[in-house]
């Protein structure tokens, strides 16, 4: 790994070493992994060469700060930002409303940004699991006896269901 002084441009890419640490460490991780026996050279321009790429440096700055806010794991202030949305809705339909309080009728009506809570809801909650349909009642008693077995697919929100017959081998 270069050596790295304070103001000089990295001996590898042509960033600052500061912003390309992270680069250096994965780079001389990898570097270490190489087969003693190989001939280096080619394998070592190919790395550099990559490790020199703009986007790269991009794509690791937004890695490590995904990472570093998963660390803090932020709780949500509200789990049911929807339903606040719909209780000012009402509140400020209940009565006369100034040019302001219509504008926000209409902001909290439009499907957009119910469609924007409705996300925020589904994230704060963590369910991000679809929601399959409950077993039925008598399914204890259809297992004595020759048994379907449904498959359910889903793209794009709309499923697709097939049905398969089994026939038990016992």
């Amino acid at each position: 790994m270069p050596m790295l002084t304070a103001g000089a441009v990295c001996s590898i890419c042509p960033r600052s070493p500061s912003s390309c640490a992270g680069l250096h460490e994965t780079l001389a991780l990898l570097t270490s992994q190489l087969r003693p026996d190989a001939n280096h050279k080619e394998d070592m321009v190919f790395l550099k060469d990559v490790f020199s790429e703009r986007s790269l440096g991009y794509l690791m700055k937004i890695h490590e700060k995904l990472r570093q806010y998963e660390r803090q794991s932020p709780a949500p202030v509200l789990h049911s930002a929807s339903c606040l949305a719909e209780d000012v809705t009402e509140e400020l339909q209940s009565g006369p409303m100034s040019a302001e309080e219509k504008e926000l009728l209409l902001l909290l009506t439009s499907p957009h940004l119910k469609a924007v809570l409705s996300v925020h809801d589904t994230v704060a909650q963590k369910n991000f699991d679809p929601v399959l349909p409950p077993l039925p009642d008598d399914f204890e008693d259809e297992l004595d006896e020759e048994s379907v077995k449904i498959v359910r697919l889903v793209k794009n929100k709309e499923p697709l269901e097939r049905e398969e017959e089994w026939k038990r081998n016992t």
